[in-house]
């Protein structure tokens, strides 16, 4: 039976991280991070299926590909930040349903990726890992690196929307970041549940609370629609 999980998590200099560490980690890779000569290497990590870097359709438009490379990617994103706290890149990690093949868990973490990469304007890097060797063996998960800052031509540009305060945030009509997180919970919750109905699974998600599944709770809507 299919369940849901997506859980928003920080890539934050101010907790001893780095984009390049995490990359890495996530996609079973070597990175060379630039600004401190610290190779990451995990090459021989086990349990990773497909790795991908995902762009925004502008980008190919204007044909970047620059972010395309791993490495390039998320030293971008750390020399783009100054701050000794700032965060560097942001993380979405989702439960992928046991009923999906590899080749649909790969297509429908490419989807949201998409999604999140045209809303934003930003990269999306994503790793789907195996079960743990000594756990349910019906955890496949993804794990979803996204940069903090928009993709340019030569590098890494303005902050997304979802980083900006909530008071910028409100002059520019959007709601809270905290809505926008809920948006984006809900969009994984419609994208799963369209995957599994087209596939013939009874199986649903619902990224709602208990509370609030056993009250009207808050109505499915197409992606990143705000009331």
């Amino acid at each position: 039976m299919a369940i849901y999980h997506l859980s928003v998590k920080p890539v934050s200099r101010g907790a001893g991280r780095s984009a390049t560490a995490a990359a890495a980690y996530r996609a079973a890779e070597r990175i060379l991070d630039h600004s401190t000569g610290q190779v990451f290497d995990y090459t021989r990590k086990w349990g990773v299926e497909p790795a991908e870097i995902v762009l925004p359709g502008e980008a190919a438009k204007r044909d970047i590909n620059w972010a395309r490379d791993r490495q390039q990617l998320w030293n971008a994103a750390e020399v783009a930040e100054r701050r000794k706290d700032a965060r560097v890149a942001r993380e979405y990690e989702v439960a992928l349903p046991q009923e999906l093949t590899k080749a649909q868990r790969l297509d429908l973490t490419r989807e949201f990726s998409l999604d999140i990469a045209n809303r934003f304007g930003c990269a999306v890097d994503f790793a789907i890992h195996k079960p743990h060797r000594e756990g349910d063996q019906r955890n496949f998960h993804g794990h979803i690196l996204t940069t903090t800052r928009q993709i340019e031509a030569t590098g890494l540009g303005a902050k997304t929307s979802i980083e900006w305060a909530d008071t910028d945030r409100a002059k520019q009509g959007l709601g809270s970041a905290k809505e926008e997180v809920t948006r984006i919970r809900e969009r994984w919750a419609i994208l799963t549940n369209e995957k599994l109905q087209a596939l013939g699974h009874e199986s649903r998600v619902d990224h709602r609370s208990l509370d609030a599944q056993g009250e009207h709770g808050l109505p499915f809507k197409g992606p990143f629609m705000y009331e």
